[in-house]
């Protein structure tokens, strides 16, 4: 079994013929792009312009236009209920799904509460304010 200082130094020896290899890559494709480059008569100025002009075409850095939509979102307003169980005493504002207690009713007027229906505002994080 090897030793801990014998691993680290395979690990050293790896790491360095890794670096060798990622260098000599680099310069072959350094070397493809200089002769593309020569073939298209394109200099070093030319990218950079080009560069440039990409910047110049995006949002500027630190602009509001991109502001997720949920911050400019307007406040939530909680529905009072309008249906009541007389059975249980659950209420359901009539909005989204009904609950099993009214969705088979055929006149849910019976199921009505009385008085008029007030919006709560709520807060950003959904409790009322």
């Amino acid at each position: 079994m090897a030793t801990l200082s014998q691993i680290e130094q395979r690990i050293a020896n790896l790491q360095k013929k890794a670096d060798d290899l990622r260098r000599k890559k680099s310069a072959s494709v350094i070397s493809s792009i200089k002769k593309m480059m020569a073939d298209h008569g394109l200099s070093v100025q030319d990218l950079e312009a080009e560069t440039a002009e990409l910047r110049k075409r995006g949002r500027p850095a630190g602009s509001k236009n991109g502001v997720h939509a949920a911050a400019t979102k307007a406040p939530q307003v909680k529905v009072s209920p309008k249906y009541r169980d007389p059975v249980s005493g659950a209420t359901w504002s009539g909005r989204a799904r009904p609950p099993a207690w009214i969705k088979d009713a055929k006149d849910r007027s019976k199921f009505l509460i009385e008085g008029p229906a007030m919006a709560v505002p709520m807060t950003a994080k959904g409790k009322r304010g």
